[in-house]
Order: C-alpha cells, then sequence, then structure tokens
C-alpha cells in the first residue's frame, strides 16, 4: 500500500512513523523547504501522548527538551498585588504523566524517528487529487496513491482540493498569537500573565530558548474580517484587543 501524507508538523510524522512500521509505503510532502521554524508556542502532552511517545522511544528526547515551567504569576485588574499558582499542581489535576514542549521541538522529534523509513518530499505541495489516487504536485511528477491524508493545517489544501472552497467552518470564539520577544523579558520557570474577562497576554520562556514567547488569547464580540496571510492587518486587530489593558 501507497499513503500519501501532506504536512510534515505533529500529525504527518507521527501517522506516517506507525504505518511504515506495519509495512506501508509512505511518502510525507510539505509546502516548507525544510521543517518549519517559526517559532510557534509550548504543547502540553498528557498521558495518551506521552505513551505512544514512549513507544516510539523518543519520550527521554521530548522529557529533555521540557520548557521547565512550574510557576504562574496571574496579574488582574483592580489588584495591587498578583497571585502566584503551582503550575504542577494545576496540571496534576488533569492528568497523572504530563510535559510540556515547544511545538517545533515536538515536530523535530518525531521527524527524526522515522525518517530513516519515510520519503520526504519538502519544498512541494498537492495540486489536484484524482478519484483514483493520482495525484499532481507543483514540482515532482504525478504518482499514484491508494489513500491521501491531509495533515496540512487548518487551512488544508487536501480538504479544498478534495471538498472544494465551501466546506463550512465554525468559529470557536477565540483568537490566539504568539509572538517571538527578547528573552530577558521573562523568567525560566514562570508563565506571567495579565488576565481580565475575555482577554488574556502572557509571557513564558525555556533553557534552551535563544528567545521568550508573548502569548496573546482574547475572545471578541464577533469573528475579526481578515485573510490569514495579511500579517500586518493581524498585527493591527491584535493591538486594538489589547490596547486598553496593562502596559506591560
Amino acid at each position: 500500500m501507497k499513503v500519501l501524507i501532506s504536512g510534515a508538523s505533529i500529525a504527518g510524522p507521527v501517522l506516517a512513523y506507525w504505518l511504515s512500521r506495519h509495512g506501508v509505503d509512505v511518502t510525507v510532502v510539505e509546502r516548507s523547504p525544510a521543517l518549519r521554524k517559526t517559532g510557534g508556542h509550548a504543547v502540553d502532552l498528557f498521558r495518551p501522548a506521552m505513551e505512544i511517545s514512549e513507544r516510539m522511544g523518543v519520550l527521554s528526547e521530548i522529557e529533555a527538551h521540557a520548557t521547565g515551567t512550574t510557576q504562574m504569576v496571574v496579574h488582574r485588574p483592580g489588584t495591587s498585588r498578583p497571585a502566584r499558582l503551582d503550575y504542577l499542581k494545576i496540571i496534576g489535576v488533569m492528568s497523572d504523566r504530563h510535559v510540556e514542549i515547544m511545538r517545533d521541538d515536538l515536530s523535530e522529534i518525531y521527524f527524526q524517528a522515522g525518517r530513516d523509513d519515510v520519503e520526504y518530499l519538502f519544498g512541494d505541495t498537492i495540486t489536484s487529487i484524482s478519484p483514483d489516487g493520482e495525484v499532481t504536485f507543483e514540482h515532482n511528477p504525478p504518482r499514484r496513491f491508494d489513500v491521501v491524508v491531509g495533515a496540512d493545517g487548518l487551512h488544508s489544501g487536501v480538504r479544498r482540493l478534495t471538498f472544494g472552497d465551501n466546506v463550512s467552518e465554525s468559529f470557536l470564539g477565540g483568537y490566539l498569537s504568539v509572538v517571538s520577544v527578547p528573552k530577558e523579558l521573562a523568567r525560566d520557570g514562570e508563565m506571567t500573565g495579565y488576565f481580565k474577562p475575555g482577554h488574556m497576554a502572557g509571557i513564558y520562556t525555556a533553557e534552551h530558548l535563544d528567545d521568550a514567547r508573548a502569548v496573546y488569547i482574547f475572545r471578541p464580540s464577533r469573528p475579526l474580517d481578515y485573510d490569514y496571510r495579511d500579517a500586518e492587518r493581524q498585527k493591527a486587530q491584535l493591538r486594538a484587543a489589547f490596547e486598553h489593558m496593562s502596559p506591560e
């Protein structure tokens, strides 16, 4: 069996790893010319994901790249002092196994785990998929596959090619933005956040990072009007959403 997976982030390389272990001929195509190193946000792995990672033989490496966040410092309007919370106790209520790791680090670890048994086509993208499995690419010659998997994110090209441009999407009510900022603005092991109803701005880092990450989450009264490729408009909307909060 020949399987094509579009997307080399998290789901793509993990699926490719397991399919190849079961004798499947796997190809992964990724639009980026190399693994994406765009900064990204920390992600949480709980027991199910940690057990899968353990079976893949990469859990120790994942744990070695943990962010090390143990405390949350919470600033709220109308209070003179922040509240300090034990982040590990909060997580412990949700799962008895957990690690927080930067998304880019996790992607690299999963990719390295299966790269010797999987064909990766970087710097290319799918341009058409026929009902009988004939796939054309922007750069590589056409090929036939038994299964095509779209692991290419929110704005999936595979979904658009298969179902057209009129696939309904449900707005979940909120937005998240992550920005790379100087490391000296954050403290190791601590996430500092400013909270008010509908808004949260926080900053954190990890020992092995060269920068810190500022993360913004907000819930507007209605969906924003923007193109996901228009970064300048997104920056303006982000500023407008948080201009009324603390200067920090």
